[in-house]
């Protein structure tokens, strides 16, 4: 089944430039949109800014907590990446022939989303999307195998459902803040 799914998904590859170019973004830039995201959630002011802040907080312990077991669950089983070990994969993005499972791009896409989707519904939905887009563009590239990006899927969602239970617990110390940090820096609650 893996093999299959991703035979029919890096087999679209090469047939199609725009595909391709979406791809190739997908699987590799937008990731570098969770900073971008971070940075909005913290300072654009809004009615919700205080609550905007200690969610940002829940996603930074999300991506944190999910790298961390990625990284556990990477030493614990091995995998070559499809470009190594298929020779039908076609290569679309240059890529090092190291272990491919858990997929990090999946992991912190989804444990962002899975952060967002249990506390900012619109944001989380978009955030799910974008996820999903990227763990489908590494599997298209050549660069993972669906399994990869599946439970790299699996723990960043776990660990960002379990994050948000920071969000209440980080009133207090957000207040506190408040008090001594100027308001463009941190919202008082």
């Amino acid at each position: 089944m893996n093999d299959r799914l991703e035979d029919l998904l890096n087999g679209a590859s090469g047939h199609s430039q725009v595909l391709d170019l979406l791809m190739k973004v997908s699987a590799r830039d937008t990731i570098f949109l969770v900073p971008l995201l971070l940075v909005a959630l913290w300072f654009i002011p809004a009615a919700t800014r205080p609550f905007n802040q200690r969610i940002a907080v829940a996603v930074v312990v999300s991506c944190g907590l999910a790298l961390v077991v990625a990284a556990l669950v990477g030493h614990l089983y091995s995998d070559t990446r499809p470009f190594v070990s298929d020779p039908s994969a076609r290569l679309l993005i240059p890529h090092s022939a190291d272990n491919g499972f858990p997929s990090e791009h999946a992991t912190l896409a989804f444990a962002v989303a899975g952060a967002l989707i249990w506390s900012t519904r619109w944001l989380g939905i978009c955030a799910l999307i974008l996820a999903t887009m990227t763990a489908i563009a590494r599997v298209y590239v050549g660069v993972h195998w669906p399994d990869d990006v599946a439970v790299g899927a699996i723990i960043g969602l776990v660990a960002g459902s379990l994050s948000v239970i920071l969000v209440p617990l980080l009133e207090g110390p957000q207040r506190l803040l408040a008090r001594w940090l100027p308001q463009s820096l941190i919202a008082s609650t």
